[in-house]
């Protein structure tokens, strides 16, 4: 039941018309954010962390996965809290998000601010001896000042950039499914404009028409 989820940050607690008792939250391990429903007699809070797994005390089940813009402006607030509140407790792995980084695959440039260039300039730095924290990379490297803010920049624009509806999007942080998009239906014969040259080619290819463009019954 947990959406690959063990454990979540509440970021507010909802009572619906039909008196269900649910909440929104987020994922701390990949920042799903998912509508749950709690169970009878269960009251949260804010940044309150809860189990997802079917052992829980508190979740009755999951019942789907929400977007940014299903927040409230409170949820919103709180969801910044609980986004750097996340990256600080696991503070190990993001740091070696930096230091798994290679000359030859490198992702430093989705970073806010960080090129190419800069992020060839990390490498190497992280070659001479790998990153221990944040703190180590903001003495090391004198073109970042502030390396957790730019994990949490990331994580945010992963979860609330619009154009992020898209399947080709690279997400380095963020659990994000897509439906899969339906392939354009190939036109029939019947849909066929003799002025097409692109399909009057196609089909004089496969032997459906006559060099002069009349379709062989």
């Amino acid at each position: 039941m947990n959406e690959n989820e063990n454990y979540a940050l509440v970021l507010g607690q909802i009572k619906t018309k039909d008196n269900k008792n649910t909440a929104n939250v987020v994922g701390t391990e990949r920042f799903t954010l998912l509508h749950i429903e709690l169970k009878d007699g269960v009251d949260v809070n804010p940044q309150d962390k809860i189990l997802l797994t079917k052992y829980s005390d508190e979740v009755e089940k999951i019942n789907y996965r929400i977007s940014y813009d299903n927040l409230s402006n409170s949820e919103k607030e709180e969801l910044n809290r609980a986004i750097h509140r996340i990256i600080l407790t696991d503070e190990k792995k993001y740091v070696n998000f930096f230091n798994r980084q290679s000359r030859d695959r490198m992702q430093l440039h989705f970073l806010d601010g960080i090129s190419r260039k800069a992020g060839t300039k990390i490498v190497s730095e992280r070659e001479k001896k790998d990153f221990e924290s944040f703190e180590d990379i903001n003495k090391r490297v004198s073109i970042i000042d502030d390396s957790e803010e730019l994990i949490f920049k990331r994580v945010f624009y992963e979860l609330t950039e619009p154009n992020n509806k898209n399947e080709n999007q690279c997400y380095l942080f963020v659990n994000i499914k897509y439906k899969q998009s339906k392939k354009a239906k190939e036109p029939k014969l019947d849909d066929f404009e003799k002025s097409d040259k692109f399909f009057i080619e196609k089909l004089k290819k496969e032997g459906l028409l006559e060099k002069s463009g009349k379709r062989i019954r």
